[in-house]
């Protein structure tokens, strides 16, 4: 991905397009932990490629690619949210229907089925433990790394973590 983005920096525009290819199914389930309306997420998620597309030069460290984007892929969503003004809980119906998961990434049904328990349990979670459990368990970033995305202490993400892992049990 470092090379990639690399490219990208240097404005090969093929480069950007595979980066955003391989990070796009990331984003709609970070943002669907956050805004429901698939047209939303698609406009959010666009808007995330633009701002990305129009300051990738500015990018520091191209391995913090993934970390960068994502954070703004959050303030956008934060501020969707904010206009809509009413907590929407993630619908797990809509998240399957809505294509995340297509024939060619699912290679049998036990993946789709850990899939939706996942977005089960975590359904009924606040938005801020959501995403932080997405981040962690689905994205796989580090508890710093979070804390870094969020704009968070390093001691409260470990502490929503710890009781959103507690309300799941």
């Amino acid at each position: 991905m470092e090379e990639l983005v690399l490219k990208a920096q240097n404005g090969n525009t093929e480069a950007y397009t595979k980066l955003m290819l391989e990070i796009k199914n990331d984003l709609y389930k970070i943002c669907k932990a956050r805004i429901t309306s698939d047209d939303e997420i698609e406009d959010i998620i666009q808007e995330t490629m633009i701002q990305t597309f129009q300051n990738i030069k500015k990018l520091r460290s191209p391995e913090k690619f993934k970390a960068w984007i994502i954070t703004i892929l959050i303030n956008n969503c934060n501020k969707m949210y904010k206009r809509k003004s009413k907590l929407k809980l993630i619908n797990i119906d809509t998240y399957l229907k809505s294509g995340v998961q297509n024939t060619s990434s699912i290679n049998n049904i036990e993946m789709l089925e850990e899939d939706m328990n996942f977005y089960q349990l975590i359904s009924h979670l606040k938005y801020e433990e959501r995403i932080i459990i997405i981040l962690y368990y689905s994205e796989q970033f580090t508890i710093k790394e979070i804390s870094q995305i969020l704009h968070l202490n390093v001691s409260t993400v470990k502490s929503r973590l710890y009781r959103s892992k507690e309300k799941i049990k």
